[in-house]
């Protein structure tokens, strides 16, 4: 994994779309099946692929889909205690 540095909200939407598709297509899912799975409209789910676009709701619903969900709650601990993204990406790579 790539150290990122994000300096605009493009930035962070381009990284959440291109990661989001990785793991969809790790998993073996279509476009159709993921929406489904995250009960989103296909449409929805696609411009979210296409262009990091959607909603904070729908983007919620496909990092549960993806079993995710327990990362975002460790940022966001981390950003509490003041830990940097790095020793948080340490903390995760070294318990897989």
């Amino acid at each position: 994994m790539s150290d990122y540095i994000f300096y605009t909200a493009a930035n962070i939407q381009d990284t959440l779309r291109d990661k989001v598709k990785k793991l969809r297509k790790l998993k073996g899912w279509t476009q159709k099946e993921m929406a489904h799975r995250s009960d989103i409209p296909l449409s929805t789910y696609a411009r979210f692929e296409q262009l990091g676009e959607g909603s904070i709701h729908d983007l919620a619903k496909i990092i549960i889909t993806l079993g995710r969900g327990d990362e975002i709650e460790k940022i966001l601990n981390s950003a509490i205690k003041g830990e940097s993204p790095m020793d948080l990406y340490r903390q995760i790579k070294g318990k897989k």
